[in-house]
């Protein structure tokens, strides 16, 4: 299963820069794949339940021990940003740190794997509000549902990519950074074929990444 709401990596319409990566090294390997796409919630039930042998895109949680076992490389990374609205800035930490006051209500997108430092915030008495995605929070947080919002970004798109996405550039803009996440595929230690297919897809990425695949299709994505 692949999650559906997180373009450029995974699309609703199934493709994606990490779609592709994921079917070239199982084609690397002459294994044929069918993607399923799905929200992120249910793809991460499923694999974490060993209802299916993998899902993307995601990133480590305590929560996995013993139940995921994540690709050896990530896919891509991922910046967990705090957005704000303009009219209504957040107080801006220093030094460069990840905090906000408590009872400040912040909108993240559900189930998704954040950053230590983000997860953080909620211990400090930060209020965590649920979206179906991170196009969502933007647009709650542009009408003051939210104080803030959770955003995963990259390096490869301008910041406000999701922003122009949900046409609420106007009115949200970056605050500060909370931290980096790699992100990649995981495979169920429930399920028969889990532990197989990550051995598989492990060594298809070696070889995609040594004989050339794997740049061509990042140029593709990414020219």
């Amino acid at each position: 299963m692949v999650e559906d709401a997180a373009a450029p990596w995974s699309k609703s319409d199934g493709t994606g820069y990490a779609n592709d990566v994921v079917r070239a090294a199982f084609k690397e390997m002459a294994v044929e794949i069918q993607l399923k796409v799905v929200p992120y919630s249910r793809c991460k039930y499923m694999v974490l339940t060993g209802q299916v042998a993998a899902c993307f895109n995601m990133s480590w949680q305590p929560e996995f021990e013993g139940k995921i076992k994540l690709a050896a490389r990530p896919i891509f990374k991922v910046s967990n940003d705090i957005f704000e609205p303009i009219k209504a800035p957040l107080p801006l930490p220093l030094d460069g740190k990840c905090v906000l006051p408590a009872g400040t209500i912040v909108g993240i997108t559900r189930d998704y794997e954040y950053s230590a430092q983000v997860m953080a915030l909620q211990a400090s008495g930060v209020v965590f509000e649920n979206s179906l995605s991170d196009l969502t929070s933007l647009q709650k947080l542009a009408v003051r549902r939210f104080q803030a919002a959770v955003i995963m970004s990259n390096d490869l798109e301008v910041r406000n990519q999701k922003a122009k996405q949900s046409g609420t550039e106007d009115t949200v803009r970056f605050a500060f950074n909370c931290g980096v996440e790699n992100s990649t595929i995981g495979f169920s230690l429930m399920h028969p074929d889990g532990l197989r297919a990550l051995e598989i897809y492990d060594e298809g990425y070696r070889r995609v990444e040594a004989n050339g695949v794997l740049e061509e299709i990042h140029k593709r994505w990414f020219p």
